[in-house]
């Protein structure tokens, strides 16, 4: 790409990104918040709308009363390309496809027990080309792969400590696939969802958390998407809570995630159902195989105090820990996203712990906390975020 083109390209991308953010926009709202001159953003703009990218919604804003000049909106073009999102994680394979907005059109999952793990990269391949073929009206622009752990671009492997994901590589799938695939961290992938897909709630800084099977937290800044050069940032479920506390597979004592993350809570509860003679989790299931989240906040309401005690520390070491978290980082919001949380109860709880270890800042009381409805296609939802960030604002070919 030659330097001219490099140019137009670096340009575009921040008038695209500037649009997405501020739907809808005039060129003069584009060219201060770009800070590029008039004629560049109507030269750009005008180049944008001939390729599609961008449309004038057929509405006008005048800004000054009187005879003064209407200046015409303009928005992206939701119907540009469609995108696929796919996110891999303990429970199966996720995939959702979205307009460039990131409206909708169809979701579907394969749990992860209908399919051999050791064969991920032909599941994929089918996966996608099927998806494909049975929207040929649509054009793809490209694909995004949300992935648990990290992804490393040198091996074009996952990095995690679940053994399943050591099959998966992205080589064998883009031999197959011959779209623009790109591939990050799930949670990343959420956080850029929310700012790409919701920019009237979502500011230009904050934290995503999600607590799963593990926890992981996202640092968002908008400066920086997707620029971490280490993978371990943001692996707040292995800050260390309780020096006393149980081992952790990572092989420390008393990390977060052993108090708080889904993975933890269930083997607790199947603790309980295998040593405890007289608990409430065992007029509610059958055995160990049928213990769940929802089974477990029933045990927490009928008074299993062994429940009880667990997920009322969790969420003190929860709050301590995303506290401490605000006190060296200065988000503008905080993203929780977790089933356990949708119960009714916890997110008070939890809010109102955080909000106390803070009051001493004055610019952190009262800190806009959102705890996400529950949704498992998020995470692939984020996918399709990525590949419309990576391929349609700044025109990268592949990420992987």
């Amino acid at each position: 790409m030659c330097k001219k083109e490099e140019t137009i390209r670096l340009i575009s991308g921040n008038i695209l990104e500037t649009i997405f953010r501020h739907q809808t926009s005039s060129r003069t709202s584009i060219s201060k918040a770009t800070g590029l001159t008039p004629a560049t953003v109507t030269n750009t703009i005008n180049l944008l709308v001939s390729n599609n990218k961008v449309i004038e919604t057929g509405d006008e804003v005048r800004v000054v009363k009187g005879s003064g000049r209407s200046r015409r909106l303009i928005t992206i073009n939701k119907n540009f390309k469609h995108y696929i999102g796919i996110e891999i994680n303990a429970t199966g394979i996720f995939l959702t496809i979205t307009d460039t907005l990131g409206n909708k059109v169809k979701n579907s999952k394969t749990n992860i027990d209908d399919y051999n793990y050791k064969k991920i990269n032909d599941v994929l391949i089918n996966l996608i080309a099927n998806t494909i073929k049975k929207f040929p009206e649509l054009r793809f622009g490209g694909i995004g792969i949300s992935v648990p752990g990290h992804f490393e671009h040198q091996t074009g492997r996952i990095i995690s400590n679940n053994s399943k994901w050591e099959f998966f590589q992205i080589s064998e799938i883009k031999k197959k696939i011959h779209l623009p695939i790109f591939l990050e961290n799930n949670i990343n992938c959420m956080a850029v969802a929310e700012y790409l897909f919701h920019p009237e709630s979502s500011p230009e800084q904050f934290l995503f958390i999600h607590i799963g099977p593990g926890l992981f937290c996202s640092f968002f800044d908008n400066h920086s998407i997707l620029k971490k050069k280490n993978f371990y940032i943001g692996e707040i479920g292995h800050t260390i809570v309780d020096h006393n506390g149980p081992i952790c597979e990572c092989g420390k004592r008393g990390c977060l995630q052993t108090y708080i993350s889904d993975t933890w809570l269930i083997k607790n509860a199947e603790f309980l159902f295998e040593n405890a003679k007289n608990t409430i989790i065992k007029t509610l299931v059958a055995s160990p195989a049928d213990l769940n989240l929802e089974v477990i906040y029933h045990s927490y309401l009928l008074g299993d105090s062994f429940i009880i005690d667990k997920i009322e520390s969790g969420i003190q070491f929860l709050a301590t820990s995303i506290a401490n978290t605000l006190i060296i980082y200065d988000s503008q919001k905080v993203y929780i996203n977790s089933q356990l949380f949708n119960y009714p109860g916890f997110s008070e709880k939890l809010i109102t712990l955080i909000n106390e270890q803070l009051q001493f800042i004055p610019t952190k009381r009262n800190l806009n906390i959102d705890i996400l409805p529950f949704n498992p296609y998020r995470g692939a939802s984020g996918a399709a975020a990525l590949a419309v960030y990576n391929n349609l604002i700044w025109e990268n070919n592949s990420q992987a």
